[in-house]
Order: structure tokens, then sequence, then C-alpha cells
């Protein structure tokens, strides 16, 4: 196999990756998805691939103030640790769990979309 690099973001010839996955597997991850409570973990990056359509939850770090970009992987592996812990199966639960570390700041609800913003307090 030839020594290759694709960065995130670049299309391979006429291959658009984002455009790929969205045409092809959002209806499937529609189905998959059905009545079931969504807590999207994905990086913002990802949103392009599948738009989801329901009510779901997401998540935001702050450190002094200023969003966290580049360490939020750690953060929401931090939130999905005390969620597996925790044996968390609902959004009510989810809403009712302490994350060591993790103060709520505020909850953002647009659209569909809510959004939990944290402080990072350690």
């Amino acid at each position: 196999m030839a020594n290759y690099k694709v960065k995130q973001g670049n299309d391979i010839g006429k291959f658009v990756p984002d455009k790929f996955y969205k045409d092809r597997f959002s209806y499937q991850l529609d189905l998959y998805l059905g009545k079931s409570e969504i807590l999207d973990l994905r990086a913002g990056y990802y949103d392009k691939f599948y738009k989801v359509t329901k009510p779901y939850t997401t998540l935001k770090f702050l450190k002094d103030g200023k969003t966290v970009s580049h360490w939020a992987k750690a953060y929401r592996g931090l939130v999905l640790r005390a969620v597996a812990q925790n044996n968390i199966n609902s959004m009510k639960e989810f809403m009712a769990m302490e994350i060591e570390g993790l103060s709520v700041a505020e909850i953002v609800v647009v659209k569909n979309k809510t959004e939990i913003v944290y402080n990072i307090t350690n």
C-alpha cells in the first residue's frame, strides 16, 4: 500500500467525503436512531456529515470563559466515562448527574438542539 495522507476536510479527486456520507447514510441513521434520545458527542467538524433532525443535546466546554476546542475531546471523554460509570439511560438521568471537574454554566435551546455549556472547574 502506498504511503499517503489525506487531511481532514480535503476531497479526494471528485470524492467529497462529507457530501457522500450525508447523502448515503442520513436516512439510515434516522431510522436507526428512531425515537432514541441523542447525546451528540461529535466534534463540530462532523456536523456536516449528518444533520440531526430530531431533538438532541450537545456539549460545550469553557475554561476561564473561553471555548475549549483542542482539548474538547478529552472533556467529552470525561462525560462519556461518567455516563458509563453511572449507567445513564436517559437525558433526564444525564441532566441530574454531577461530573467531577465540570459545572453547568448554562443550557441553550435553539430549535431542536439543546447545548449544555460546562465550566471546567479544575
